[in-house]
């Protein structure tokens, strides 16, 4: 399907079919009087035009929103270097930023970074959970406690392991 803003006809065809018919003015063909475009023709360009700026108003939008969202989960990530107790706000927040429109490479570079350093604080955590545990088993309940109370909390366990994190952590008492 052509797109045609000349109605199918181009106005230089028409003075050709004129000027063959015999129709001039002063030996020159009559130019043709139609107008160039019809209202349908301008309608789509309308439409179009809308479409163009709908969609950079939206794109200006979701970048601003996307920049926003990610400052309010920095602000919690910074925060969460001295309070460890924010780290889950912070991982929540950056999971929360997959649902957004607009990521630029550098803080999706940013977000694969940061949460990889929540799963390996995660995973740091996980280890010394095990580590107090297999002091347990082995009947050394100093060095179970020592394990736990020298870090500044399970936030980041699930709430089993969080539980029994905090039994051992009564222990010292």
């Amino acid at each position: 399907m052509g797109l045609s803003f000349l109605s199918g006809k181009s106005p230089f065809d028409e003075a050709e079919e004129k000027l063959e018919a015999g129709e001039t003015v002063n030996g020159r063909p009559k130019l043709p009087t139609a107008p160039v475009m019809g209202w349908q023709d301008g309608v789509f360009l309308l439409v179009i035009i809308g479409l163009i700026i709908g969609g950079y108003q939206y794109y200006k939008h979701a970048k601003a929103s996307s920049a926003e969202t990610f400052a309010r989960c920095d602000a919690l990530y910074v925060a969460a270097e001295t309070d460890v107790a924010s780290l889950p706000a912070a991982e929540a927040c950056y999971d929360s930023t997959w649902d957004l429109g607009f990521v630029s490479d550098s803080l999706e570079v940013l977000r694969q970074e940061r949460l990889g350093t929540i799963a390996d604080k995660r995973n740091a955590v996980k280890d010394l959970l095990e580590d107090a545990k297999d002091a347990l088993a082995t009947g050394d309940t100093a060095k179970a406690v020592e394990i736990v109370t020298g870090y500044k909390g399970a936030m980041l366990l699930n709430n089993d392991d969080q539980e029994f994190w905090n039994e051992i952590a009564k222990l010292q008492k």
